[in-house]
């Protein structure tokens, strides 16, 4: 007979899926993600304070949208799921008091609204909770699908850059990257929407944000005790002592994390003929994917990235598909759709490591590089054993009481770039707009590195 306190194994079941979630903007509901936003921040994000560079650029150029002398796209680096929060909390909160301080100078129909509607993946739902699904449409958030089909969205997107209700906020990397210092390509949507606005007759602007945290005032310590829950994890004791360098430490874990991972899906000529650390981890992300195509009877094509998203978009519609209807189902029928909804878990938990080793590069960090990548690197480490164990971004540990930067770059001004590509065809002057903003956006990287407060 089973004891009581041990854990029973549920095989999770097919759910009817929520379908495109049309955006439904409330003023009264900005107004209630306006006031908790402080309190949403510290208890569920841990975020107990944030630095701004650079203020008065956004504040100018929300100005200028509401005048109706541009259109504006919010492009921010996604280093961290705390990204979109820390950036809404800045806008409708942050910069309240000087916002107010402008609309004073202005006409009624000119008043900066401080808001923008973001663009997140359809996915993220997924893990977000109910909450978030509640939330977000009142917001006026809408969903998309990075590099997938969403007539819905697209169409949605298209409209709000011709009728300028508010800014669009969006990560044009596509998800998170986990680093801080280094930008990772662009997805094309952006380039897209700036065009969208332009064919309008509307001049756009794309304004660059970088975001870092600070996730502890003794920085060295912070890394130290990651590495110890990295240890408690895995089993591995690293060799060290007080004065063992921080570099020395990662590096071992690397080393350790990778065989442990080698394990699972192979090392065959990976770690010969003097392979690197990082090559040995794109081999690992490279089989792992390979493993979860397999059980998704599918051949993977493309980029790790084009990979990933395929599997993830198979995952969801496996587990929530929007045609599921229980109660018109037979026995027989629930058990066919179940069994989809655990083969689709299975692949998922391999798409999960993937999602978070492909950004792990050893070259990132060196003994003279800023304590910052450090402490991004150790969470990193411990975020792949979180997901060896099942788990995802919302598992990923990340402390309380850390300090974020929004780091506000120089305007890109698009009708200079199509102006400068006038006779060039239409991929070639979504390509040069690419090509700015992610130029842009590893400039602010490397700004915010070397000029946040709380980085000195």
């Amino acid at each position: 007979m089973r004891k009581k306190s041990e854990e029973v194994w549920c095989i999770p079941r097919a759910t009817k899926g929520r379908g495109f979630i049309a955006p439904q903007f409330s003023e009264k509901a900005r107004k209630f993600v306006t006031f908790i936003g402080g309190w949403y921040l510290r208890i569920f994000e841990g975020v107990s304070r944030i630095e701004m560079e650079h203020e008065q650029v956004l504040i100018d150029e929300l100005e200028s949208f509401f005048r109706k002398n541009q259109r504006l796209i919010i492009a921010f680096r996604h280093v961290a799921k705390e990204d979109a929060p820390v950036l809404m909390y800045t806008l409708n909160r942050k910069i309240n008091r000087k916002i107010k301080e402008r609309n004073k100078q202005n006409v009624q129909t000119e008043h900066i609204i401080p808001h923008a509607q973001f663009l997140y993946g359809s996915d993220v739902l997924e893990w977000a909770g109910k909450a978030a699904a509640w939330i977000f449409p009142k917001i006026g958030c809408i969903p998309v699908q990075n590099r997938g089909r969403n007539k819905n969205g697209l169409n949605l997107v298209r409209r709000e850059m011709q009728t300028g209700n508010f800014p669009i906020a969006l990560a044009p990397e596509g998800q998170v990257t986990y680093h801080m210092y280094h930008c990772s390509p662009l997805s094309p949507g952006i380039a897209s929407l700036a065009v969208w606005g332009a064919e309008h007759g509307q001049d756009v602007t794309i304004l660059p944000v970088s975001i870092g945290y600070q996730y502890a005032h003794d920085q060295e310590f912070f890394i130290r005790s990651v590495l110890s829950k990295w240890e408690l994890k895995t089993g591995k004791v690293l060799a060290k002592d007080e004065t063992t360098p921080i570099h020395s430490l990662l590096i071992q874990a690397t080393e350790i994390t990778i065989e442990l991972l080698e394990k699972i899906y192979g090392n065959d000529d990976s770690s010969k003929d003097g392979a690197s650390l990082y090559e040995r981890m794109q081999h690992i992300c490279i089989k792992a994917l390979e493993k979860a195509e397999r059980i998704a009877q599918i051949i993977g094509e493309g980029s790790i990235i084009n990979r990933l998203y395929t599997l993830r978009y198979l995952g969801v519609e496996a587990i929530h598909p929007d045609q599921h209807q229980l109660s018109k189902l037979s026995q027989v029928e629930k058990s066919i759709a179940d069994l989809k909804a655990l083969e689709a878990h299975a692949f998922l938990c391999h798409t999960q490591v993937v999602d978070v080793l492909e950004y792990i590069n050893p070259e990132y960090i060196s003994p003279s590089c800023s304590i910052g990548r450090y402490c991004e690197y150790a969470l990193n480490l411990l975020d792949v054993i979180n997901r060896l164990q099942g788990g995802n971004i919302d598992t990923r540990y990340s402390p309380h009481r850390k300090k974020a930067c929004v780091h506000i770059g120089y305007p890109i001004r698009v009708s200079s770039i199509l102006s400068s590509h006038a006779a060039s065809q239409r991929k070639v002057r979504l390509k040069a707009i690419n090509h700015s903003v992610f130029e842009a956006l590893q400039r602010e990287s490397e700004e915010l590195e070397k000029s946040c407060k709380f980085y000195k």
